[in-house]
Order: C-alpha cells, then structure tokens, then sequence
C-alpha cells in the first residue's frame, strides 16, 4: 500500500530564504539609508554682523544630497520677539515619496518698517531639516546663525574746511568727519567720484579726499560730499566752495605726411590690420582711438594708491626747461589744409637738453613704468591718497615698478618716444583718473593755501608715522 505522497506548497526552501534574505538587506538598506545622519547644508553668505538698512536681501542655498530637504525657516530675534521672514516644505512625491527635493535656493526680504523692527541689534536664524528618519523621524537639522544690526539713519558729515577755492583744470581738498564708520564716502563732482580715506589723523571718523574740477567741466559744476554707511544708508552734503574760471589755450598743429611717416614704425604693431588704410587714417587711429586706449591703461594704474601722505612740499618742475605745450591746450589737427581731429593735451611739454635727466617731483612709490602708447615710454608716480605724476616720452628708464623714490631720484631720460615731434618731457599730474593743471603743484603758495593749511587747520593729531 502506497503511503500518502507529500505535496509541496510555495517556493522551495532555498528560493524562500534567498527571498528572505533579500528583502531583509533590502529592508536594511532602505532603512540605513533612511537614518542617515548627514544634516543637510546651508550657506548664507553674509558677513556677520549683518547690516541692515531700509530694506535688505539676502539669499540661501540648501542642499542634502541623501535623504533631501523637509523643511527651512528664517527667524528674525529682535527685543524679545520670533519674527518669521520665511518659511518653505519640501514635499516628497512619487512611489513611496521616492521623489524628494534634493537643492533649493531662496531670496529673503528684509523690510524693518514693514515688521516694526527698530535700530539695533539681533539675531537671524535659519534652520534646515532634512527627511532623515534620524531623531524620531525629525530629521537631522543644520542651523545658522548670523547676527545683525538694524540701521536705518543715514551717517551725518561734518564739513571741516569751510574755505574752499578750486580752479577749473585743478585740485580740490576736503576734510570731513562722518558720525558712523563708511565703506564709501568722498566727493562728488558732477558724474565723477573722488573717494575719500581715513587715517592722515589719529582720529579715524576724519577723512580727507582730494579731488578735479575737470578742465571741460562749468564753474557750477555740482561738488557735494558723500559717504554710505555699512547698511547701504546715503547721505550727501554740501560742500562750500568758490570757482575760478580759466581759459585754456588755443593752438592749431599741422600735420604732414612726413611727420605721419616718422611716426609710423613705434606704432607698427597697433595699427589695425587695414591694408588700404591711408596716412590720415592711420594718424587718426593713434591720435584719437589710441589716446582713448592709452587713457583706460593710466586709469587701471591709478585704481590702487597708498593710503598715506607720501609727498612733501612743492613739485619739482623738470630744471632748465622751456615750456612747449600748456595744461588743457584745445588743439586742432589741420591736413592738407582741412581740420581733422581736436583732443586736449593733459599735460605741460618741458623741453631742456637731449636725453636730460628727469627727477621725480616728489617722493612716492613707482606705480607703473613701459611704453604707453602716444605717450611712449612713460613712468607714473602714486604720491598717495589718490595723487600721482606722469612723465612720458622718456628715451629710457631707470626705475622699476615698486621703487619707492624720492624727490630728485632720476627716473629716467627724456626723448621722442610715443607721439611726440622731438626730445622733450611731457608731465601730467593726476588725481585719481583727472588730469589737472601741474602749474598748482609747483607753487608753493598754492600747496600752502589749498592743502596744507587745511590739514593743519583740523586740530587733531596727524595718525601717519
């Protein structure tokens, strides 16, 4: 008799266990991945403390890469008070809530008139969860903390030189204290600014800044004081003044195919590759497009100057020599009989003997020295707080830049380099971008009533050693 056959139900044994053991390192593994202890990450980048002024934003980048993000708040903390500027979920969506929001970025919105905040301190905090099931299924957490200062009174400018007479084509002081430390703050001359600097006094809330009335700019140009605070707020005052009107020169230059053709070869590799371009135009391309070029690389140099006094007493005009050119001369450019072009010579031409040696004016550091265009090879001088001299057409230099020079150190010889019809120098002084006249910088007079007596008239200690 046949005993009962067995009858089996189901996976065989083996094929169940592997199941098993499967979904159990499955199962693992989703749940390891889902206690991840990574928090996720937060920049904020704002200095601490946080100025902040009528209005502010600031912006916030999140991330968590494993589990993603669940939740940011932003909270203001000020006398006492949670103030929430924003807050945001970050759902998960699909199959199991697979799908989950990995990054973010966010702008926030600070008004403190709009949320009653008054001036002072306080805390900004802003904190991130991720959809970690670490903490109880709360997630792991990141938090900022920046603090902040709320700051909407615009910085107060006392005036401290009541007296104040500038040329047209020449340089302009002002010292003024501000009631509140300012990253921008200067003067204003029409469209063009003349940042101020702090420590010429021991007193670091006085600054000073010199500054141009451009030799083409009105006598009723608009000369006012600015200074911004470090929460954005702007304040401008008026800053006393008298303008003396000048008439600059009037000359006509004519120009020959002789003088185009002696010319030509220093410029040889700036020209414009136009094989049928005439001598006019070629001369046009260096007296007018390559003057504009030239004048952007002599900018870029006085961008950067010494926060300090370097100079003393009066500039040295080059010995010996016969003026050949004035500041701010309007000249005409006449070919074949017809006017051509018209530019402004910056700069006084001293002629002496071929190959002189050219002193420095004054001491300062060597800001730039090699070839300039028109201007040929050309040193530049920072005397510091914005303030430097130029000399151009050298036949050769004997410095490099860096040297810190003194008056009287030779920098070089005269010559003919650059767009220049024979050995001379050509000097210009410069405060910050702005030609002006040279003539104001060798009068001692001048200097003693247009500068030093203002810094000496401010009866605080100097801060410079």
């Amino acid at each position: 008799m046949e005993s009962p056959r067995k009858i089996r139900s189901g996976w065989p044994l083996g094929i169940g266990t592997l199941v098993l053991g499967l979904l159990l390192v499955a199962g693992v593994w989703f749940a390891a991945g889902r206690l991840e202890g990574e928090p996720p990450s937060v920049v904020l980048e704002i200095p601490s403390p946080y100025h902040i002024g009528k209005s502010a934003e600031f912006s916030l980048r999140l991330e968590d890469p494993k589990s993603g993000l669940r939740r940011m708040a932003v909270v203001l903390s000020k006398d006492g008070k949670e103030i929430a500027l924003a807050t945001a979920d970050f759902p998960a969506a699909g199959w199991l809530g697979l799908e989950k929001v990995h990054r973010e970025s966010a702008k926030i919105k600070i008004d403190p008139a709009g949320l009653g905040l008054t001036d002072g301190k306080g805390l900004l905090r802003v904190t991130v969860l991720d959809r970690s099931w670490r903490n109880w299924w709360h997630g792991n957490a990141t938090e900022v903390q920046k603090e902040v200062i709320i700051d909407t009174r615009p910085p107060v400018i006392d005036v401290l030189t009541q007296q104040n007479y500038v040329n047209q084509g020449g340089t302009g002081l002002a010292v003024f204290r501000v009631s509140e430390p300012c990253p921008a703050s200067g003067v204003r001359v029409g469209a063009n600014f003349y940042p101020a600097s702090n420590g010429y006094y021991a007193d670091k809330a006085i600054h000073i800044a010199f500054f141009a009335l451009g030799h083409n700019q009105a006598s009723g140009t608009e000369i006012v004081l600015e200074a911004t605070d470090q929460a954005g707020n702007a304040t401008r005052t008026r800053f006393p003044h008298f303008v003396r009107k000048k008439v600059f020169k009037k000359d006509t230059l004519t120009v020959s195919d002789s003088f185009i053709n002696q010319i030509l070869p220093e410029f040889h590799a700036l020209l414009p590759a136009k094989p049928n371009a005439t001598l006019k135009d070629r001369f046009l391309f260096i007296n007018r497009d390559l003057r504009q070029m030239n004048y952007q690389t002599i900018v870029a140099v006085t961008r950067k100057t010494e926060p300090a006094m370097l100079w003393k007493g009066p500039f040295l005009r080059l010995p010996n020599a016969a003026p050949r050119a004035g500041f701010a001369d309007r000249r005409t450019y006449m070919y074949e009989g017809k006017e051509i072009d018209q530019q402004e010579h910056l700069g006084v031409d001293l002629a002496s003997l071929m190959n002189s040696p050219v002193p420095a004016a004054n001491s300062g550091v060597v800001a730039s020295t090699g070839f300039i265009g028109i201007y040929g090879q050309t040193v530049i001088l920072d005397h510091g707080f914005g303030l430097f001299s130029m000399y151009s057409h050298l036949s050769q230099i004997a410095v490099k830049a860096g040297d810190r020079v003194s008056k009287d150190t030779i920098l070089g010889n005269t010559g003919s380099t650059g767009l220049a019809g024979g050995d001379h120098l050509h000097f210009s002084m410069m405060v910050h971008d702005t030609f002006v006249d040279p003539i104001e910088w060798w009068d001692p007079h001048w200097i003693r009533d247009n500068v030093t007596s203002k810094l000496d008239g401010v009866k605080v200690p100097p801060g410079q050693s």
